[in-house]
């Protein structure tokens, strides 16, 4: 593992991404505050942190795998809710996904709504545990799915509180997605997951 490096391409990738954003953002006229920008380096530096305490699979742990004729798909799966009980590590998982529940609505508007953020919470717990289905010591297990879905939600709760009281930051640092955006603009929330998601695989 090369956590520097992975640093070093997420700072590029996410520069690269504004720079696109600000020039669609101002063929639009539409104003892109630099708060944003900044909120986003911590969003995906956020994601990857919790993707590497998670496991996602990494290309060096695929090349041993294989130099020792071992599998990259290692499918250990759990369908069965709290069929141990209810364990310490799904506390920690809530903690872990509150800051994503957090940024999503200081980022963008439309997860001001509670459905978009559940949503969005739900689907990126379903790549994390499908991406698990490729690593050789971790479990796809339906209570990460829901107990990060519910660290989600009690982060969007957090924001929603702190709203009121930081409401100026908040309202600098949101962009509003509308049909007329390009798509860049529109597939800035998702951009931010595959940037991590590559930085922490080529590690």
């Amino acid at each position: 593992m090369n956590p520097v490096k992975a640093l070093i391409m997420s700072i590029f990738l996410v520069t690269v991404l504004n720079i696109i954003l600000s020039k669609n953002s101002k063929k639009l006229k539409k104003e892109i505050q630099w708060q944003h920008y900044l909120f986003g380096y911590f969003f995906v530096l956020y994601i990857m942190i919790t993707l590497i305490l998670v496991g996602l699979p990494s290309l060096w742990e695929w090349e041993g795998l294989l130099r020792f004729n071992g599998s990259i798909f290692n499918p250990h799966i759990n369908f069965v809710l709290f069929k141990d009980g209810f364990d310490f590590t799904y506390i920690l998982n809530i903690i872990l996904f509150i800051p994503f529940g957090f940024l999503l609505p200081t980022l963008w508007e439309k997860y001001h709504n509670v459905k978009a953020t559940f949503y969005y919470g739900l689907i990126f717990s379903f790549i994390i545990e499908i991406s698990q289905l490729f690593t050789r010591a971790r479990t796809t297990d339906i209570n990460d799915i829901m107990t990060n879905v519910v660290g989600t939600i009690c982060g969007w709760l957090v924001f929603n509180i702190l709203r009121k009281v930081f409401c100026k930051l908040a309202n600098k640092a949101v962009v509003y997605i509308f049909p007329n955006d390009t798509l860049v603009i529109k597939l800035e929330p998702y951009l931010y997951i595959a940037i991590a998601m590559i930085c922490v695989f080529f590690e």
